[in-house]
């Protein structure tokens, strides 16, 4: 499958917030593999590829994250980070300083999503475009998904 991408021991984002650790990724810098791993404090796991993606998965000693995957374009403009939460306990609302995400741009809920719905909340900061899911009744943590792609360019 490839080669893994292991995490420098000095990082460790298990002692970190949801907005801290955020912050943290949003400094990635060089959209690419050894970055990340350096920035998660965990190993990657190449995972299936495409022409166009390469896939990595990971998982998080501790903390209020379990792990998630790493999606890297090949042409190295464009990465998607998806963090799922460690449950138990999970984290609600109330466990993540959303003023500390960076600047809202939108929320969109979506009542089809099992078992209750979701919300999502839209928020940009340095560059990256952040989505975080809750479940709609709950309230409880369901994803932080971070984007990076290129800045269209003024025509």
């Amino acid at each position: 499958m490839g080669y893994e991408y292991r995490a420098s021991t000095e990082t460790d984002v298990s002692t970190m917030r949801i907005d801290q650790i955020i912050s943290r990724l949003t400094e990635a810098g060089p959209l690419e593999a050894n970055r990340f791993a350096e920035l998660l404090g965990a190993t990657l796991r190449p995972g299936e590829d495409n022409p166009f993606w390469r896939f990595f998965a990971f998982d998080l000693a501790d903390g209020p994250l379990g792990g998630g995957e790493l999606r890297l374009s090949r042409d190295g403009d464009r990465a998607l980070l998806i963090l799922e939460p460690r449950n138990p306990p999970g984290l609600g609302l109330a466990d993540v300083d959303r003023t500390k995400l960076g600047t809202p741009t939108g929320m969109l809920p979506n009542p089809r999503i099992p078992p209750e719905g979701i919300d999502t909340e839209y928020f940009l900061k340095a560059g990256a475009q952040i989505a975080v899911q809750w479940t709609h009744t709950s309230r409880r943590l369901r994803s932080v998904v971070l984007k990076w792609e290129p800045t269209p360019s003024p025509q």
